[in-house]
């Protein structure tokens, strides 16, 4: 009975082994086990973060920025060297245009007799194509250039004549201009400055204030248009800057 018992125990020691081995074939690989990872949402940007980086951005370009160098200021305006005859104009009632300003686009040097190193005792004569006249307004051109005013068709030119130049200061002269305009001539003295010279010329600039009564130009002025009145005031101013060329 005992070696029955013996030999049952062996059988069993020798079983249980083999199954234990074979439950552990069994078993799946781990390196065959694959574990579904979550899925990743989509995230929104931090706006903090993103701000941050926005003023560091502006504050990089603010930073390039301020790098560029200023540009340099602009070149004065070139010197006026063109010749140009203008009369100034104003109202009665004073008008937010005045003063109005006459361009005459027309005129010429007729005749100069002077010494550029001593403009004293010259002479000269000026043309001035009344004609020419620009106000900035056709309707007043065509106003102006009517009986009422200046009456072009019968006296297209003014001439101005320049003598007994008398020496003032280092560049100031006064003189005598003889002035032939709208049929009625008149003498008035005149101050003008040399604002350039040269060896067979000289450039002067200068201004004078006149009546165009005077003249004859236009009507009595006065606020009551109804009555006649002329709504131009009567002072008016010529101003000028000519080269002249000694001839």
């Amino acid at each position: 009975m005992k070696t029955v018992k013996l030999v049952l125990l062996a059988a069993v020691l020798a079983f249980s082994p083999a199954c234990k081995k074979n439950e552990k074939k069994e078993e799946p690989k781990k390196e065959e086990v694959k574990k579904e990872e979550p899925k990743k949402e989509p995230t929104t940007p931090d706006p903090a973060g993103s701000g941050a980086a926005m003023a560091g951005s502006n504050a990089a370009g603010g930073s390039a920025a301020a790098a560029v160098p200023t540009p340099p200021p602009p070149p004065p305006p070139a010197e006026d060297t063109a010749d140009w005859i203008k009369v100034m104009a104003t109202h009665v009632e004073k008008q937010p245009t005045d003063p109005v300003e006459v361009k005459f686009e027309k005129f010429k040097v007729v005749k100069a007799n002077f010494d550029p190193k001593k403009i004293e005792g010259g002479t000269a004569t000026i043309e001035i194509d009344l004609t020419s006249l620009k106000s900035g307004d056709d309707k007043r051109d065509e106003h102006l250039a009517t009986p009422d005013y200046l009456d072009v068709k019968k006296f297209a030119t003014a001439v101005v004549e320049i003598g007994n130049v008398k020496k003032k200061d280092e560049k100031t002269y006064t003189a005598d201009a003889k002035v032939k305009f709208h049929g009625v001539d008149k003498k008035y003295p005149v101050t003008f400055e040399v604002v350039e010279a040269k060896d067979d010329w000289i450039r002067i600039k200068g201004e004078h204030t006149f009546k165009r009564l005077d003249f004859k130009v236009g009507k009595k002025p006065g606020k009551d248009q109804k009555k006649g009145d002329d709504g131009v005031a009567d002072e008016m101013t010529v101003k000028m800057q000519l080269t002249l060329k000694k001839t």
